[in-house]
C-alpha cells in the first residue's frame, strides 16, 4: 500500500525500525535508546591495505571506547564468517564489547568476502587459506606500524569461516599471536 519499513544501523547505533515517508525516515522503535545514550561506544573507521600479491583489501578498525591519541592499544582480529559475508559499517556487538575492554579491533574483509564483487568473492576457490591469510597478515603488518597499536599484543578470533581462518593463522603464523580463540 505504499508504506515501507526498514531496519537501519550504524557502527554506533544498534538496529532500529524506521518508516520511510517520502524521502525521510521516521523511527518506529527505540529498543536500544538506553545503550546509545548511556554507554560510550567505540568509533569505527574504514581501513585499506594491500596484500603481498597486490590484492587491495578492505576492512574496519574499531578504536577502543575512550580512545586517547598517543596511547598504544592491544589489537584483536575479529574475522567474519562466511566467507560469503563481510564486515560492514553496521553495529557489531562483538566488536563493541572488545573495544569496551580496551582492544583495537581489526575486522578484515579478506578475499572471499562478498563486499567487493564476484571476482573478489571467487578468489578463494582453490586458495581457501593462504590467499585470505596473506590479506589478513598484510593488514596486521600495516596496523602494527601505526603508533597507536601495541604490536606485541595481538590476538585473533573468529567463528565459522572466521574460526577456520583463526586456526589457519595460528598454524601458519604461530609466533604472531598472544591469544587465539576459534569457534564454530
Amino acid at each position: 500500500d505504499g508504506h515501507f519499513a526498514v531496519l537501519m544501523t550504524t557502527p554506533t547505533q544498534p538496529p532500529e525500525i524506521y518508516a520511510l515517508e517520502g524521502r525521510a525516515f521516521r523511527p518506529l522503535t527505540a529498543h536500544n535508546e538506553v545503550l546509545v545514550k548511556e554507554v560510550q561506544l567505540a568509533t569505527t573507521e574504514d581501513f585499506q591495505s594491500r596484500s603481498k600479491d597486490g590484492t587491495e583489501v578492505h576492512g574496519l578498525i574499531v578504536k577502543p571506547a575512550g580512545y586517547q591519541a598517543g596511547r598504544r592499544y592491544p589489537m584483536i582480529l575479529l574475522i567474519h564468517g562466511g566467507p560469503r559475508a563481510a564486515s560492514m559499517m553496521t553495529f557489531s556487538p562483538a566488536a563493541q564489547l572488545m573495544a569496551a575492554k580496551g582492544w583495537l579491533v581489526f575486522q578484515p574483509n579478506y578475499r572471499g568476502s562478498d563486499n567487493l564483487g564476484r571476482a573478489y568473492q571467487a578468489a578463494i576457490i582453490g586458495d581457501a587459506g593462504a590467499g585470505p591469510g596473506r590479506d589478513v597478515m598484510a593488514g596486521v603488518a600495516m596496523l602494527r606500524s601505526k603508533p597507536f597499536v601495541d604490536g606485541q599484543k595481538t590476538a585473533v578470533t573468529g567463528w565459522s569461516y572466521g574460526g577456520y581462518m583463526t586456526s589457519w593463522l595460528i598454524g601458519n603464523y604461530p609466533n604472531e599471536w598472544k591469544a587465539a580463540m576459534a569457534g564454530a
